[in-house]
């Protein structure tokens, strides 16, 4: 007797018994997802990504991957059977429990969490996607479609719904799409429509898995529909000069759909010559200066200065010590919140760090630099906390008092965006630290090939593009004899 083994586990009686329901799910999903993999080569690029711990890079892919998906099969939105739907005022509370929650754990998984049901609830952004459902409601009952007294009820399903105490069974793709897209004019926000296209992905499977990756993956077909995707994103100017793409942008998308071809060739679903004819695809090029600005001694100086005259000083000290942690190590966002209180040697005065593709290197510092003061000054400020905290930086309340939450790199975001409302000259990212920092080891006299290993790049072409010498020195660079 012949065995298949991929579902030899399912349906073997031994493994189903009550006691074992947790462990068989856990099964099933990883079957279900091992499927997935081998059939749909785009989660199977996407997934690879994690084995680095690249979470940053893989919710970039699945974020680009999805748009282009979405460009070509159109929008998600349009394929629900709405009319089922808003007669069945139960299902639509069950199906925004279930996508809340599932957003919440994805977040979570992103930001390398333990889903918390208790603090990962929050701030789930429910208000815009209630305004979207009104909004449909309302343009299928002005069209006729629903009666009166459901549009009522549709109303107050949504008018009253909350997540607390909610129980529900729905799994992602629990919804069969429309066979034909409906094309409703329909008006939205932009937070709404985001809001809506990933609740209707979540309800009948976002356009990744609904997409026929075998009838994209010739050369020919990819290169058009890159081109095509990447000019209908392009914001038209006022001039009849037609503007181009950023490079970087084009050049991330091929380099993602070339992953896409890679790992469906390893399945044996395209041939060695169809991935190489993937590989040859070329579209235009160029360069753009790099976004990133930047910061003087001075610069820092200002922003410690306006960080430090806040009132919530325990705040203040862990802030000031991100600052100066960003300026004179040149970690990066998910570097810096990665960081536990282990990682850091005062007595060495070096700073171990995980990087991209799960690389360690070790980053000095001197004892005589604000650094090491900023970090010293927090750390007395930790040592005094009750509860043993492993992340290096934590959230500070507004009592003052120590979190055990784990920053996220929006907080360092929303940092930058403080210091220009605290007064600071212009505005800033936590990426023109990282660029400030090869700018001011490169003038020191440090060279390439050494700064590129501070930084924790792979590549030197990489730090050359992180050098901003060339917008401040380069009108005194003449040629002579």
């Amino acid at each position: 007797m012949t065995i298949d083994p991929s579902n030899a586990l399912v349906h073997n009686d031994f493994n189903l018994r009550p006691g074992t329901l947790r462990q068989q799910t856990a099964v099933s999903q990883q079957i279900r997802q091992r499927d997935q993999f081998m059939t749909n080569p785009a989660l199977a690029y996407i997934h690879s990504l994690a084995a680095t711990d690249t979470t940053g890079g893989q919710a970039n892919a699945r974020y680009t991957i999805e748009r282009f998906s979405r460009f070509l099969l159109g929008s998600t939105f349009d394929r629900i059977d709405w009319i089922m739907v808003l007669t069945t005022p139960t299902l639509i509370e069950k199906a925004m429990v279930a996508f809340l929650i599932h957003r919440a754990k994805t977040k979570a998984k992103m930001k390398g969490l333990f889903y918390d049901p208790q603090r990962s609830l929050k701030n789930l952004h429910i208000n815009p996607l209630k305004k979207a459902l009104l909004i449909v409601g309302d343009y299928f009952y002005q069209q006729r479609q629903i009666s009166l007294s459901q549009y009522h009820d549709w109303q107050y399903a949504i008018e009253t719904f909350s997540i607390q105490n909610q129980i529900t069974t729905l799994e992602q793709g629990w919804l069969p799409p429309l066979i034909i897209e409906q094309n409703l004019a329909i008006e939205f926000t932009s937070q709404a429509k985001i809001m809506l296209e990933a609740f209707s992905c979540f309800c009948i499977r976002p356009c990744i898995e609904r997409m026929d990756w075998y009838s994209v993956l010739y050369a020919p077909v990819l290169q058009t529909s890159m081109q095509s995707f990447l000019s209908s994103r392009l914001t038209m100017k006022s001039s009849d000069r037609k503007q181009d793409y950023a490079p970087a942008t084009a050049d991330n998308l091929l380099r993602m759909l070339r992953g896409v071809a890679y790992h469906a060739w390893l399945s044996e679903s395209i041939s060695i010559e169809t991935l190489q004819r993937i590989k040859a695809i070329k579209l235009p090029r160029g360069s753009r200066q790099s976004s990133g600005r930047y910061l003087s001694y001075s610069d820092v100086d200002q922003i410690s200065a306006l960080t430090l005259a806040q009132s919530n000083k325990i705040k203040a000290l862990r802030d000031n010590a991100i600052f100066w942690l960003m300026y004179e190590s040149g970690l990066r966002r998910a570097e810096v919140i990665g960081l536990d209180v282990n990682d850091i040697d005062l007595y060495l005065c070096k700073i171990r760090v995980m990087g991209k593709g799960n690389k360690e290197r070790y980053v000095p510092f001197s004892k005589s630099s604000d650094l090491y003061a900023a970090i010293e000054q927090w750390l007395i400020v930790r040592s005094r906390h009750p509860q043993q905290i492993s992340s290096f930086f934590c959230g500070v309340n507004r009592y003052q008092q120590l979190t055990s939450q784990r920053l996220t790199t929006q907080t360092l975001n929303d940092l930058c965006k403080q210091i220009y409302q605290l007064g600071f000259s212009r505005q800033i990212s936590p990426h023109d630290f990282r660029h400030s920092v090869a700018t001011n080891l490169l003038r020191s006299g440090y060279d390439l090939l050494l700064v590129s290993k501070f930084m924790g790049h792979s590549s030197i072409t990489t730090t050359q593009r992180y050098d901003r010498r060339t917008d401040d020195e380069l009108q005194g660079v003449t040629p002579g004899r």
